[in-house]
């Protein structure tokens, strides 16, 4: 025990000289700000994520929605309540409204007191004009109609609206709620009723089609366990359960991606921080090679070596995880701050896991990481006294690299709990390190001869890289790794920005009408285009259903007309009636991926029936080019040729198709027109008189919609930006590491050139050349890796186009450069700056 106990305070005694040497900066530097780093990326990531999650849940109006077309079981509202859920029940179903001799067929929605659980519905005293949120909810014996109805009706606040066999007084004008439908298809006027009140109504009879809606919001784990509770109880036919991930709108689509970006970030982040204690654990441990072998010479055992050195590592890690949790709290708070304004108001508080993540992160890499350059440690005989070229260990770098792709893969699933993308990340980053490392090794061996008829400065620099081949492979392979990581961040960070904010430009529609009617189109143009707004293209529709593909008839009995049903093995059908539109342009937003567009196909096969067919709807139903589908509309049937595939833009906020036909195609058939236009709020007032002379026509707009998701697109845009700043300084902190790792090398090659006569300048020149190829080198090959891995992640996990980034070449080698070149000559000035013989006292 006085053993144990004197090997303790050795070891403090020696933490403490080292500490005021300087000797354990980088060290310490090292833990601090990778503890610090992912403790604030983790912590900001996940309250902004958690914000972001709660803002994106307005679009259901609550966390999670269950819907069915059968009444709810009443033990399932008692589970969510008993787990201390927040409920809300509701009833929607269409049924005509009746006012002062006017009727509407609308969509009612029957609430309780409740709703809406996440949102705020939008209320107006005037039709057509914006609205306020308001805590208010429906009453019973009371109404609430939306513009479109209150035109329709021609009622005025206070005057009684007929529902079934019940009269409701109208009290508010509706402008938007949270969970608005924005399938401009779907849409309909709507009205709001207290849930008391539908049996009042009697308009639920046997047939009805009723929809039964639960909605639920609170805590995630709550929210979990009646998941667990509740899913094997579904019935896929009757049941629909929604949350903000499984929903698919764009908006929710963009906030997704962002959530995959922060958890790509974040973990490329704790790769880079980890990286970073590797180097400087390895230098840590290599620094004391003489000492141990003094220490063993003297009749230190190697236990009492362990107990030294192991305690200095504890009592480091303790110190820096300390720090390291302070500082990344402070920062995260600063930052949160700092951009107050811009993010959601509430940002809820995180548990615990950031704080034991950043703790484990620090641990793990300093422990796992330190494994094997402590095994060299131990290892050292006590002949280096005499002989310092001698080293234990030697045969097992295989193990240094089995430990450290253990650790990196272990963080990575700490962080995402997902073993699939680690085990991912980590094989990817092993083969990529693989031909890296052959890269490195080749490109330095050949350095040599490019240096022989190059300037004296460069041809030390080269001969440098040559000479230290082996070390400066692996700072080539971190450079590179750190460049190629810092790119994918920023490229993809680049590409989700341009996409979001392409998706809502000023001035989007926001607003739609449908059911125009044919005779009606020009005259609809000519009225609005009269007070200053300018509709969009129009586009005729017609309803109508796929039946057959190349003759196949597909599963579903399509229509009451045709008795035949689809074999088994034939193709599956839509589910549904598809809306279907004819044009000889290709609508803007849409882009030919696989054929030919109408106007470009030859003359001869302009006359026949031709279809365009969306990608993704192309993939579900194994659809190609040159096939023939069967479609019938009100009891006719037809056949189009599969003549071009199709990407669509879907959130564009403007009118998009599956199909699209040639105009010849559908000439024969009847249609109305969907439109989308913005309209300025000073002209909104405008449009309940310019629909007066088109009772036909509904009006659903979308302008609240397109503010929240604006809203919410800035924030993650902050977000986004944050976190490539923290993953810069990760990546740098790398850079650093490597450069201070052969300080001690380059020492002893300074005072041998000092001694044969080379100035400050010369050699100064030849630090910053040797830097600059190194750094070169490495932007390059990230550029390399970078395209490779951004394929993978793009097509894979953001579910995006991918595309090569040939600008970020030239980006990654400057970058590398500059970077490299600034901070290894930053790293070596002082160095360079003092005399020999301070030098070679360093060196002792």
């Amino acid at each position: 025990m006085n053993q144990l106990a004197v090997s303790f305070s050795l070891s403090q005694r020696l933490l403490k000289q080292e500490f005021k040497r300087g000797e354990l900066t980088i060290m310490l530097l090292a833990l601090v700000l990778s503890v610090s780093s992912v403790f604030a990326l983790a912590m900001f990531s996940e309250r902004l994520q958690m914000a972001l999650q709660v803002k994106s849940a307005e679009f259901l109006a609550a966390d999670r929605v269950l819907e069915s077309s059968r009444e709810i079981d009443p033990s399932w509202h008692r589970q969510a309540q008993q787990l201390e859920l927040n409920t809300s029940a509701q009833i929607r179903f269409s049924s005509m409204l009746f006012a002062n001799d006017y009727m509407q067929l609308t969509a009612i929605r029957a609430v309780d007191q409740y709703y809406p659980l996440r949102g705020k519905v939008l209320l107006t005293d005037k039709a057509w004009t914006s609205g306020q949120e308001t805590e208010l909810a429906v009453q019973p014996g009371e109404v609430w109609l939306d513009s479109k109805s209150v035109s329709q009706l021609k009622v005025a606040l206070g005057d009684w609206v007929e529902i079934g066999a019940t009269k409701l007084k109208f009290t508010r004008i509706i402008d938007t709620v949270p969970d608005a439908d924005l399938n401009v298809f779907n849409a309909s006027t709507m009205a709001i009723m207290h849930i008391d009140d539908v049996a009042a109504t009697q308009v639920i009879q046997p047939g009805s089609r009723i929809s039964y809606w639960l909605s639920l919001a609170g805590d995630f784990d709550q929210l979990t366990e009646f998941e667990d509770y509740l899913l094997p109880l579904l019935n896929r036919d009757i049941h629909r359960w929604r949350s903000t991930e499984s929903d698919e709108s764009a908006m929710l689509r963009a906030v997704e991606r962002a959530e995959q970006y922060f958890l790509l970030a974040s973990l490329l982040g704790i790769v880079l921080a980890a990286t970073a204690i590797a180097v400087a654990a390895s230098r840590f441990c290599e620094r004391h090679f003489d000492l141990v072998a003094i220490i063993k010479t003297l009749g230190g055992s190697t236990k009492q070596i362990k107990w030294i050195f192991n305690s200095q590592l504890i009592s480091l890690m303790l110190i820096g995880i300390v720090l390291g949790l302070a500082i990344g709290y402070v920062g995260q708070v600063v930052i949160l701050q700092l951009l107050a304004e811009y993010l959601p108001e509430d940002i809820p508080q995180v548990g615990a896991r950031p704080w034991w993540l950043a703790v484990l992160t620090g641990s793990i890499s300093l422990a796992l990481f330190s494994v094997y350059p402590l095994l060299k440690l131990f290892a050292i005989p006590p002949l280096r006294v005499l002989r310092r070229d001698i080293e234990g260990f030697k045969a097992k770098d295989w193990l240094n690299w089995l430990v450290s792709a253990f650790a990196i893969f272990l963080l990575m699933w700490i962080y995402s709990q997902n073993i699939k993308l680690s085990l991912a990340l980590l094989l990817s980053a092993g083969g990529i390190t693989l031909v890296l490392l052959l890269l490195a090794r080749s490109t330095i061996w050949t350095s040599r001869k490019a240096g022989a008829n190059a300037g004296s400065a460069f041809k030390l620099a080269v001969a440098g890289l040559y000479r230290r081949a082996t070390s400066n492979s692996v700072q080539l392979i971190s450079f590179t790794l750190a460049i190629e990581l810092l790119l994918i961040v920023l490229v993809l960070r680049n590409d989700l920005l341009a996409q979001w904010q392409s998706q809502l430009p000023e001035q989007t529609p926001n607003h739609f009408v449908i059911n125009v009617n044919d005779f009606d189109i020009e005259n609809f143009k000519t009225d609005f285009a009269n007070k200053g707004i300018r509709v969009e293209q129009t586009y005729p529709v017609t309803r109508g259903r796929l039946i057959a593909i190349n003759g196949e008839y597909v599963r579903d009995r399509v229509s009451k007309e045709k008795e035949k049903v689809a074999d088994e093995d034939a193709p599956r059908s839509i589910g549904r009636e598809l809306n279907l539109t004819a044009t000889a342009e290709l609508p803007d937003e849409n882009e030919i991926v696989q054929g030919t567009w109408f106007n470009e196909l030859p003359a001869e096969q302009r006359q026949q029936n031709h279809v365009s067919v969306e990608q993704r709807l192309t993939e579900r139903m194994d659809l190609k080019l040159g096939d023939e589908l069967t479609f019938n509309i009100g009891g006719i049937e037809f056949t189009a040729v599969v003549s071009s595939i199709r990407t669509v833009k879907w959130e564009s906020m403007k009118p998009n198709f599956f199909m699209i036909f040639n105009p010849k195609t559908l000439e024969e058939f009847a249609a109305t027109h969907i439109a989308s236009f913005y309209v300025p709020s000073d002209k909104k007032p405008e449009l309940s008189g310019l629909l007066m002379n088109y009772p036909s026509v509904s009006l659903i707009d979308v302008d609240a919609i397109i503010q929240q998701i604006r809203e919410i697109i800035q924030q993650v845009s902050l977000a986004v930006e944050f976190i490539l700043i923290l993953v810069v300084f990760a990546g740098i902190l790398v850079f650093v590491a490597q450069t201070q790792a052969s300080m001690f090398e380059r020492k002893q090659e300074l005072v041998i050139l000092r001694t044969l006569g080379a100035s400050s300048k010369f050699l100064r020149a030849s630090v910053l050349i040797e830097f600059v190829v190194l750094g070169a080198l490495a932007g390059l090959f990230a550029a390399l890796a970078n395209e490779v891995a951004l394929y993978v992640l793009q097509t894979e996990v953001f579910k995006m186009q991918a595309s090569f980034h040939f600008e970020y070449w030239l980006v990654g080698i400057v970058t590398g450069a500059v970077l490299v070149g600034c901070l290894g000559l930053m790293s070596c000035w002082r160095m360079m700056q003092i005399n020999t013989q301070a030098l070679l006292r360093s060196l002792s």
